[in-house]
């Protein structure tokens, strides 16, 4: 299909949002930097009369700006983030490969999105199951038996039940990743007074694996790599904030352990 054009400022306007709506759904969930800021950009080149496209994006911001018709048309968008979902990655990168060739209209558009940022999230009893499998797993990667297996199967399927209690509340992803940790640890701690045959550490270790910020760290580097210094260094730091939420947490659970049981 043939590139559409746009007629009128509205129009133009228009084209801009739904672009930002669909980098701020990438960052959002979890996407690179410069993967948003590539995607809006071609989103808004691929109609006609549409030139001078600049896009500036943050983990917390977005700005565009465009021209129609000789008229510069710039935009602001905030961006809230809440997590990684790879799903919805998947779908809005579809949406503006359809977009792009046009198959998707403008008018289309607007729905289709709607539609993605609606979609049914996984249900609490299935992402409880899998984040304890993933810690479970880890424990037994780190040198754990299959009796630390378990149980560390039951701590990272409550670990999950509190996150999704913290993200219901907006909690920060600092106090987040610090009573994540401080629940894991003293449940660790139970477990290990109730059944000496576990072994605490390799519980912890493998409880909190959910919580560590790998895939911050890593998309920050790639957008370090890219070109984006900014957004990549703003990355690396939440990074290196959500490792200290998760180190206190531990740390204090620990140290409150030894000066009670002392």
């Amino acid at each position: 299909m043939g590139r559409q054009e746009i007629n009128s400022l509205e129009e133009a306007k228009s084209l801009i949002n739904i672009a930002m709506t669909t980098g701020q759904m990438l960052i959002k969930n979890g996407a690179e930097i410069y993967r948003a800021e590539d995607t809006i950009e071609r989103m808004i080149l691929s109609m006609e009369n549409i030139t001078e496209v600049d896009v500036f994006a943050l983990s917390s911001a977005l700005f565009v700006s465009a021209e129609y018709d000789e008229e510069s048309i710039t935009m602001f968008r905030d961006i809230e983030n809440s997590g990684v979902n790879l799903n919805q990655i998947d779908e809005l990168n579809t949406f503006s490969r359809r977009f792009v060739s046009g198959e998707i209209s403008l008018y289309e558009s607007r729905n289709k999105l709607m539609s993605i940022s609606h979609a049914t999230k996984r249900s609490l009893p299935v992402t409880m199951f899998f984040t304890g499998l993933c810690s479970a797993s880890f424990a037994i990667m780190f040198g754990g038996t299959w009796h630390d297996f378990a149980y560390t199967f039951f701590v990272g399927f409550i670990l999950n039940y509190c996150m999704r209690l913290t993200a219901k509340h907006n909690v920060s992803f600092f106090p987040e990743a610090f009573l994540g940790t401080m629940v894991v640890s003293i449940l660790a701690l139970i477990g290990v007074k109730a059944m000496p045959i576990l072994h605490m550490d390799m519980i912890i270790i493998g409880a909190i694996m959910p919580l560590v910020p790998g895939m911050i760290v890593t998309n920050s580097l790639r957008d370090i790599i890219s070109g984006d210094y900014v957004s990549g260094l703003i990355g690396i730091t939440k990074g290196i904030f959500v490792a200290f939420a998760i180190a206190l947490g531990v740390g204090f659970i620990l140290n409150l352990e030894k000066i009670i049981g002392g």
